[in-house]
């Protein structure tokens, strides 16, 4: 199993790829058992409402899906009485391994578009706004921006979700050499 945690700015995803004794079919399996059921969709209602039914219980949720003969897998955790719809989930494939003797599961773990789109517009704009109030020889106003993007970059980093997905990950055996 390798998971390259070398990328410390968390809006990269980190690539994962576990080589398992499972087949891709009893991967899909043990997705279903454990996971709780939720497919994505572009809408904030759907998703607040998926953790105002979940709200005071800790579960992975997420889809696993058989498509064209690859299997495609979203796996996400969330913790009770959290809010933690942007999280970091694991988008990935799995695979029947060359040898028949198992399955590979690629993919990586990283936060959905719309929290790196929201870290790209708030750390643009407050940029804008520090350098405009430089400009402007504001230099408190600009060092209150700047301590506002360090803040806000901050918050939306902080997510502690990443080794859940991991350690569900490593719940998959290892496949024997």
């Amino acid at each position: 199993m390798s998971i390259d945690i070398g990328r410390m700015f968390f809006l990269f995803p980190r690539k994962v790829r576990i080589e398992t004794s499972m087949t891709p079919a009893q991967c899909r399996a043990k997705l279903g058992r454990e996971l709780t059921e939720y497919r994505r969709r572009p809408s904030l209602v759907a998703m607040s409402e998926f953790l105002k039914k979940h709200r005071l219980e800790c579960c992975y949720y997420g889809s696993c899906e058989k498509d064209n003969g690859q299997v495609r897998a979203e796996i996400f955790y969330h913790r009770a009485k959290k809010y933690d719809g942007s999280s970091a989930g694991f988008f990935g494939n799995i695979e029947k391994l060359p040898d028949g003797k198992g399955s590979v599961i690629t993919g990586s773990i990283r936060r959905t578009a719309s929290v790196v789109a929201a870290a790209a517009v708030w750390t643009a704009v407050l940029l804008i706004l520090i350098l405009s109030l430089v400009a402007m020889k504001e230099y408190a106003g600009a060092g209150v921006s700047a301590g506002l993007l360090a803040v806000g970059l901050g918050l939306i980093l902080y997510d502690r979700s990443a080794g859940y997905i991991e350690s569900y990950l490593r719940s998959f055996p290892e496949r024997d050499e």
